[in-house]
Order: structure tokens, then sequence, then C-alpha cells
């Protein structure tokens, strides 16, 4: 049975000390692990960001995804990945890995959760699709860009990395300055999401097709980052990298 309070020394300051009462903490924990609070906590953008998410994975699919998540996300990837699929998730937490090992058990064939520092770890498989949903935004940014560039280094070619975050929102967004200041009391790290694009902590940018979709006035965004596996691609990225930002549609 998992306690309802862990203190765990080994976790990075930033990590301990800025969520450390929410991570390490059961009744926290399960307060935060539902659907309710996931649609609060998004502006009610839960859904729409996760299915922005999975539409990329597909059945028998080899993923991995960093970091672990409160809601139905995990469930619905594992659900489309199926059984004959993988579904790797790391996460740092020592605490969050046991009490999602509990939570589903062999629900999940494909489904299996470790406990790694997706900044440090060395993957050795190659994976057809790598998720990080919302995961950068709790990242000091010299940890940033080393948990990018461990997520483009374990897709194979023509697989794609997934990245779901927060985004710079629109400068007349009726939220923005609110969920600033609440940013910067709670969250930190949040704002270097409006700073700075995904693709710049990229050591090998050029390795990649780029991608940006942006959801609810910007506040939202999905990058995928694809492998390049052919002589087009070249020309398919230059196209599309002669712009820093390249915004699609909302949808």
């Amino acid at each position: 049975m998992i306690k309802d309070k862990t203190e765990q020394t080994n976790l990075p300051a930033y990590t301990r000390v800025v969520y450390g009462d929410v991570y390490n903490s059961l009744s926290s924990s399960i307060s935060k692990d539902t659907q309710l609070s996931a649609n609060l906590r998004s502006f009610f953008q839960y859904n729409r960001l996760v299915n922005a998410a999975l539409n990329n994975i597909k059945i028998n699919q080899k993923v991995l995804q960093l970091g672990l998540t409160f809601g139905d996300q995990i469930d619905r990837a594992a659900s489309i990945v199926g059984a004959y699929g993988q579904l790797d998730v790391f996460d740092i937490n020592k605490f969050q890995v046991a009490r999602n090992q509990e939570k589903y058990g062999n629900i999940y064939p494909s489904l299996k959760i470790f406990c790694q520092d997706a900044s440090t770890i060395k993957i050795k498989e190659e994976y057809d699709t790598v998720l990080c949903f919302f995961l950068l935004q709790e990242l000091p940014p010299y940890t940033k860009a080393k948990v990018i560039n461990n997520a483009l280094a374990a897709v194979k070619p023509g697989g794609s990395v997934i990245f779901v975050d927060y985004h710079n929102p629109l400068f007349w967004h009726p939220l923005r300055y609110v969920v600033r200041m609440y940013n910067r009391l709670r969250h930190p790290f949040v704002e270097k999401m409006w700073d700075r694009e995904i693709n710049s902590y990229a050591k090998h940018r050029g390795d990649f097709i780029w991608r940006k979709s942006t959801y609810f006035g910007r506040m939202f965004q999905k990058v995928v980052a694809t492998r390049k596996t052919s002589p087009l691609d070249e020309i398919v990225s230059a196209e599309m990298n002669k712009h820093d930002e390249t915004y699609l549609p909302e949808f």
C-alpha cells in the first residue's frame, strides 16, 4: 500500500521544492487524478489536447512517454497502442511510479512504467512515437534541453516526437495576465514556454521536420518533430523552416 506522504531526497531540487507537495502526497495526487481536475486546470481544454496528442499514435506501435500524467491520458494511449504494441512510461518520481503501477496493475498488457530520469538516461531502443504531455513546463531550461534532445534521439527514422504543452497566449487573451501571475507563484518554469520555441532547444534540429499547432487562443501548443527519411523531407523541412514559427489553424 502506498503511504500518504513520501520524502524523496534524491529528486532534483527543482521538482522537490516546487512540486514536492503535489507529487509526493497520495491525497493530493488522488484529488488531481480526475477528469474534473484535469479539465479545470486546462480551462476545459484537456480532452481536446489529449486527442491532439494521441492523433499521431497508431495501434501496435512502440511508444515512449516521458512523464506520468493525471487524468485518463495514459489509459487512452494504452488503449490505442493495444495489446500487441508497447507503451513505456518513464518518470523520475519513485512515489508516482509506484502509485501508477498499483493503479494500472495488469489492465493494459502493453503498458510498463519505469523510474527513470528522462534528462539523463541514454535510451537504447528506437520508438515509433515519443510523447511529452505537459512535461516541459515543469523543467528549468537546462533540464528541458536535455529532455527534448533525449526524446528526439529515441525516435526512429520516420517516427515522431510529440510535445504538448503551454504556449505564449495571444496578447488580447482574457486570461493571459491572470495565468502569468498564477504561474509566477506556482509554476515558475511555465513562462519559459512563452519565451522560446521548443525546436530551438534541439541540437540536431535539421534532422527533423517540425510542425506546430496552437489551441485556445495560443495558450497551448502541439509540436510534432518527425525524423527525416528521404531527400524529399529536406525540401519540405526547408520550406517549413523559412520562419521560426509555423502556426497551423486551431482545431
